[in-house]
């Protein structure tokens, strides 16, 4: 009776061990499932189907699994799972031989880049090269030889069984290709299967950026994906809609554009409205548009004074610029009548003036109400001294006739500088000017 308790305690241990990645499958093992030239078993904490995507299939983006094979399980050896392939394809491969990679599917059972192998894989037995990827994230598997490759997963890059999901909110402001023309971006992630998923212009958000002269446009889009879900920006439409024509930024250290975030994808974490600001054409840039010529990135100490046209608002007057990312930096008032501010910026850096904290009082051409164009210091300034420092000076006279502060311009009145806030008035349906307690008509004349 003995013997018959050891017996089955003995064959007990044994069943366990089949259930831990410790026991191996032998070939012998697997060779009832290595019916074609390539066998790959793995073992995987797997709460879903798992697929095999590789050179043999294309690497499909597929929805579906339609395409790509299913692991099955090992018989006797719980965890493990083993699937066999052809591959014509592959060993022509310019980038690593045969290559094929175990994919979990999500709880729909779909097919998600997301849940591909983690960094951790290891290689137990085989022909294969285990190379670390997007910048350790996850595996690739390549130049894997013919017979049977056996692969400890280990982790998966995420994984669907304990995934969390939000609702994520992502918006881009894009630089502009050329001074009229934008790249109309997209979103392309594990979420979506890494396909073309074009972003929507926010027409508001655009509009406010052109008001307050800021480069680029916006772009939204919102999306369910799980935490640690990543994605990049490329092309949807303009210059090339595919992967040649991603984001690029400039590295000022080495003097040359890169890929955006050093080509490594974007990870979704718990922040679900996310926003980024790269419309700077300086500084960002698609693949195929043309790109600015290096800029001159060195700080100059500036001084710079302004002659303001008279009714200067009681607000005070601000200069802004690219400098102060368009934020408004005050300028004092001297008892010359003059503004004065010190400032440190770069040549190729740009400005205005403006009544403080306000677009709706900024200096604007008497004959027509627009705007004055932004202002470049290094086509202004001239080499001097402050206080016995070496620095730029400018000095800008904008105090003649030919400007007034836009709240005190008023259509219909040409060539006419206002020197108080005027109103339209609307008499026996003709209109009229009042200023100074004038009135006047359209032509400028005054009439009463």
């Amino acid at each position: 009776m003995k013997k018959l308790f050891a017996f089955v305690a003995t064959a007990l241990i044994s069943v366990a061990m089949f259930a831990s990645r410790e026991v191996v499958p032998s070939d012998a093992d697997l060779a009832s499932y290595a019916t074609g030239t390539y066998t790959m078993c793995i073992y995987a904490d797997a709460c879903n189907g798992i697929v095999l995507n590789g050179t043999y299939a294309g690497w499909p983006n597929a929805a579906d699994h339609a395409t790509l094979l299913d692991f099955q399980a090992v018989a006797d050896f719980e965890g493990w799972y083993v699937v066999s392939w052809n591959d014509t394809t592959g060993a022509e491969s310019k980038d690593g031989g045969v290559q094929a990679k175990p994919i979990q599917l999500d709880g729909s059972g779909n097919f998600n880049w997301d849940y591909q192998l983690g960094p951790d894989a290891e290689l137990i037995r085989g022909t294969a090269e285990l190379l670390s990827a997007n910048n350790g994230t996850e595996v690739d598997i390549k130049n894997i030889g013919a017979g049977i490759v056996v692969i400890d997963v280990k982790s998966w890059k995420n994984n669907p069984c304990t995934a969390v999901y939000h609702d994520y909110t992502v918006s881009l402001v894009s630089p502009d290709c050329n001074e009229e023309d934008y790249v109309v971006p997209a979103i392309s992630g594990g979420f979506n299967g890494w396909a073309q998923e074009a972003m929507t212009m926010d027409e508001l958000k655009t509009a406010e950026r052109q008001q307050a002269n800021l480069p680029g446009a916006v772009f939204e889009i919102s999306f369910r994906a799980a935490e640690g879900s990543d994605f990049k920006f490329r092309s949807s439409a303009e210059w090339g809609a595919d992967w040649s024509n991603e984001l690029k930024e400039y590295d000022a250290e080495n003097d040359e554009w890169k890929a955006y975030n050093d080509g490594a994808n974007i990870v979704l974490g718990e922040e679900t409205n996310l926003l980024f600001d790269l419309g700077d054409p300086t500084k960002y840039s698609w693949n195929n548009c043309e790109k600015p010529e290096p800029l001159d990135s060195t700080v100059y100490y500036t001084i710079v004074a302004l002659n303001a046209p008279a009714n200067a608002p009681a607000a005070g007057v601000e200069i802004i610029g690219t400098f102060d990312g368009w934020a408004g930096t005050a300028m004092e008032l001297l008892n010359t009548g003059w503004y004065f501010a010190e400032l440190e910026v770069m040549g190729f850096q740009e400005f205005k003036f403006r009544e403080a904290g306000t677009w709706d009082n900024e200096i604007v051409y008497a004959a027509s109400g627009e705007g004055l164009a932004n202002m470049k210091f290094e086509q202004l300034w001239q080499d001097d001294t402050y206080k016995g420092t070496p620095c730029k000076w400018i000095e800008i006279d904008l105090s003649g006739e030919d400007y007034v502060w836009k709240a005190n311009w008023v259509e219909g009145i040409e060539n006419v500088v206002l020197t108080e806030k005027a109103q339209k008035v609307v008499v026996d349906g003709v209109l009229y000017i009042v200023r100074d307690n004038k009135m006047y008509n359209v032509q400028g004349t005054q009439v009463r």
